[in-house]
């Protein structure tokens, strides 16, 4: 029940947040008339409200996962002492907001911390992850190991495709 509770809300609310918030993370270069992209001969339609979003909306959502937290802790000694539940709240509205945009390190689908899609690929049990290939790619730098699989969420049982390398 608990999975299905955290799939039906990952439809509702955290998509569209994840959703609307990517699309003021790729806003940050202002385009005022359509552009034509050389390399795919796509165009690029102007972003003005994308724009101003980004420079309002994502701003104090990043400042939120950044810095707003920190002066709710004790710093004695130059290390946080505490962690209070005013400061987990506001760290956790910026990470699950311009927090995800910027680094990610949550499920995509229910927002949560044990989702990461980094951690979940060094399972070699095939519980939360699933090879499905691997390969090797000379370049300029040695050898980059490539491998790509299926990251399996703990908490919703979202599955996600994921590659990496190496270099």
């Amino acid at each position: 029940m608990k999975k299905r509770a955290r799939w039906l809300f990952g439809w509702i609310l955290v998509r569209p947040v994840r959703w609307a918030f990517s699309r003021m993370a790729w806003a940050s270069y202002l385009r005022i008339k359509p552009e034509k992209q050389e390399w795919d001969e796509k165009w690029r339609m102007p972003n003005i409200h994308w724009w101003l979003l980004y420079l309002s909306i994502f701003r104090f959502f990043k400042w939120l996962d950044g810095d707003a937290w920190r002066v709710f802790c004790d710093w004695t000694g130059g290390f946080r002492r505490t962690y209070p539940w005013p400061a987990r709240f506001i760290h956790s509205i910026g990470a699950f907001t311009a927090g995800y945009a910027i680094s990610g390190g949550q499920c995509f689908h229910c927002a949560s911390p044990d989702g990461c899609q980094v951690t979940l690929s060094d399972d070699d049990s095939g519980k939360t992850f699933r090879l499905l290939e691997t390969w090797s790619v000379a370049s300029m730098d040695g050898t980059d190991h490539h491998f790509r699989g299926i990251t399996i969420c703990p908490k919703c049982g979202y599955e996600n495709e994921y590659e990496e390398g190496s270099l």
